[in-house]
């Protein structure tokens, strides 16, 4: 299905850096309707204008999607670039009818060209934070940012979930408050500080270009499930994990864990989860397990068993937050913690494992630093996993 119509626009109703929100009326033999349209494109809008809309998700009743997205003007008197960049020609959503060139850092014209074209360029050990839950990346953020204020924390977009990075809130407000530095859009995904073409020279260009300390790669907003275990967008962070290893940085993994949700395959860790690390991960990562203190422990330690006796990952334990941590975050952050339709009060477990993976990450900085300059392009072998899992699990029981 791919459901377009005209529109008029009434009035800009929101306008901020990568996308504006217009109100727009459209008309149906059941009579007009005045709808919200979002557009990505760096134009001028007015009353009485005409637009081509795409009306698809709001027609199916998608949740994240439920907007009408503009195409274009129906009358535009003249060529127009409505998304100008300074020397890209890679493109993405490639030989789509939306394909828009873009500033990839890789390409002959960048001129961080010179950077790509070096055979051993590394993470040199940067730990990159990965989950699939894009509503988790405030939490997140915030509890690294109270932890090393000084960390420069740069966020990965790919490109399994929402492609423009202007759609997510979170990332325009983490930019606002200064708990992100930058931003890089891979693969198809676009409208990053930086563009990169891969995934893997997304996070080197979060390295070597934004010089980040930490880096975050989370999915945006707007993944997909089908309620099979191949079918969703999370399994994309198999390949997150492979390239944080292979470019010798260190992968922690956010697992997906919720007590709130009454499908009982995303109830405590998530089949989601399972798949990821059980299958589809190859290489080892740092899986950060959160303790409650109470009986939802011994459900999480039941659920993992499958995963720790193939004995490839690293597990790491952390008590979770007290729930004042979560509301001291929310209140300082100026927009509400939710996650799949349920705020934190409601479901705080997934907001409580993002806060102690993001704790993990924090107090690995000193150990990263002290180690990694003997194998700066080496792969993240399991034996540094272990070495840095064992530091950080003692670090976490003193009092």
């Amino acid at each position: 299905m791919l459901r377009l119509a005209v529109g008029t626009v009434q009035k800009v109703l929101e306008k901020q850096i990568g996308m504006q929100m217009l109100e727009v009326r459209t008309e149906s033999v059941a009579g007009y309707k005045l709808e919200r349209v979002l557009s990505f494109l760096q134009e001028d809008y007015k009353s009485g204008d005409l637009l081509l809309i795409n009306t698809t998700a709001v027609r199916l009743e998608l949740g994240t999607g439920g907007y009408h997205f503009v195409v274009g003007k129906v009358s535009q008197p003249e060529e127009t670039d409505v998304l100008p960049n300074e020397w890209g020609h890679v493109m993405k959503m490639r030989y789509s009818p939306w394909q828009l060139a873009v500033d990839s850092v890789e390409e002959q014209a960048s001129p961080y060209h010179h950077l790509f074209v070096q055979e051993d360029l590394s993470l040199e050990g940067t730990p990159v934070l990965i989950g699939e839950l894009h509503s988790l990346l405030p939490v997140a953020v915030l509890a690294l940012r109270k932890k090393n204020p000084d960390a420069r924390i740069v966020y990965v977009m790919p490109d399994g979930a929402s492609l423009p990075i202007a759609l997510s809130e979170h990332v325009h407000q983490l930019k606002a408050i200064g708990g992100l530095d930058a931003t890089v859009t891979s693969g198809h995904a676009w409208g990053g500080d930086r563009e990169s073409l891969t995934i893997h020279s997304g996070l080197l260009a979060a390295r070597h270009v934004e010089c980040a300390d930490i880096i975050i790669c989370m999915l945006g907003p707007g993944v997909a499930g089908t309620g099979t275990s191949y079918g969703f967008s999370g399994i994309q962070l198999a390949e997150v994990i492979h390239a944080v290893s292979n470019l010798g940085g260190t992968p922690f993994f956010i697992p997906r864990i919720s007590f709130g949700d009454p499908r009982a395959r995303h109830y405590g860790v998530s089949h989601h989860t399972i798949s990821i690390l059980n299958r589809f991960a190859l290489c080892p990562a740092l899986v950060t397990i959160p303790i409650f203190g109470d009986k939802r422990d011994d459900v999480l330690s039941r659920q993992m068993k499958t995963i720790e006796v193939a004995g490839k990952h690293i597990f790491i334990k952390g008590k979770v937050p007290d729930l004042s941590e979560l509301a001291a975050l929310e209140k300082g952050y100026g927009l509400s913690f939710s996650t799949m339709g349920r705020n934190w009060q409601e479901d705080p477990a997934p907001f409580q494992t993002a806060w102690v993976a993001a704790d993990f990450v924090g107090n690995s900085l000193g150990y990263i630093v002290q180690t990694v300059n003997d194998a700066l392009h080496s792969p993240a072998l399991s034996s540094t996993l272990e070495g840095l899992g064992l530091y950080l699990t003692r670090n976490e029981a003193q009092p």
